[in-house]
């Protein structure tokens, strides 16, 4: 099963969960994270998990298999990175 991790990169504000830079998620397939997650964020983050299942790529990432830079839409205090760490 294809499992990916979630990753902050940034925090620039108030986080209402209490999320902090590398803090990481892990889940597998199409599932949410193994532990309780931001439903703001999981709404963000999910379609490159989905995109990423199907096979896409993000050439203009260091990882092509890794999108960065998605901000939580709480004011974007909160930036993730969703990579695809298993296929």
């Amino acid at each position: 099963m294809k499992k990916f991790e979630y990753q902050i990169e940034k925090v620039t504000g108030h986080c209402s969960c209490g999320y902090k830079v590398g803090d990481v998620f892990q889940c597998e397939g199409m599932n949410t994270p193994c532990t309780p997650f931001c439903g703001g964020a999981y709404m963000a983050l999910f379609p490159i998990q989905v995109a990423l299942h199907n096979g896409a790529t993000f050439n203009l990432e260091e990882n092509p298999k890794s999108k960065g830079n998605l901000a939580c839409p709480d004011n974007g205090y909160v930036v993730f990175k969703v990579t695809l760490i298993e296929d």
